[in-house]
């Protein structure tokens, strides 16, 4: 599935163009602080620099550019697995992804908020390929607990998955330093699979 038609439509030597791919934070930035709903097309044609009608020559629509901001969220945390993040030991390899974790959200909490709140604004077949997103992110993820000795008995039993997106939103309220935080979703993410063992 392309969906980067939002990105691979913008003409690079027009300044709407320009315009647009230079303001696109600033509607990641609208739909973390309104809400997807909430925002009209003309609003975000606004905060873009953009006419509403002009906007649609860079973007097909505005659920277009919400699936692009989730899909690079997810895309995100898949690359979390690559092999950069492996270490020798493979409980060091879980730390080093928490910690990429922690750090994902402490450089981007906007990409958080928009796929845990605002998925549910997407169509189905966007849905069902961010449903594979994330069936690859929650694969990867039991492989690395697995690998680090923290069997998952029952995939229905512990919705680890949604620990691992929702706990760095969670863990943002509380005044702790990245060293704790990591610490802290470790012990968090791991603690229900360690009582079996």
């Amino acid at each position: 599935m392309n969906t980067a038609k939002c990105i691979s439509s913008i003409p690079t030597s027009s300044s709407a163009g320009s315009r647009f791919a230079r303001n696109r934070p600033k509607a990641l930035e609208l739909f973390a602080q309104r809400g997807f709903a909430q925002v009209s097309l003309r609003e975000l044609a606004r905060h873009l620099e953009l006419t509403a009608g002009s906007l649609y020559s860079h973007c097909a629509s505005k659920e277009e550019l919400l699936l692009e901001f989730i899909e690079e969220h997810y895309l995100a945390l898949l690359s979390l697995f690559d092999r950069r993040y492996r270490r020798e030991c493979p409980r060091a390899t879980l730390q080093a992804v928490i910690q990429g974790l922690v750090f994902r959200y402490t450089a981007h909490p906007q990409h958080f908020q928009l796929a845990t709140r605002d998925i549910v604004f997407l169509s189905a077949e966007q849905r069902q390929y961010i449903d594979l997103l994330r069936e690859q992110l929650r694969q990867r993820l039991d492989a690395s607990l697995g690998a680090a000795g923290f069997a998952h008995p029952v995939p229905a039993e512990i919705p680890i998955l949604e620990l691992f997106e929702h706990l760095p939103l969670w863990l943002a309220s509380h005044a702790m330093n990245e060293e704790q935080r990591v610490e802290r979703l470790m012990q968090l993410l791991t603690a229900p699979l360690s009582r079996g063992t």
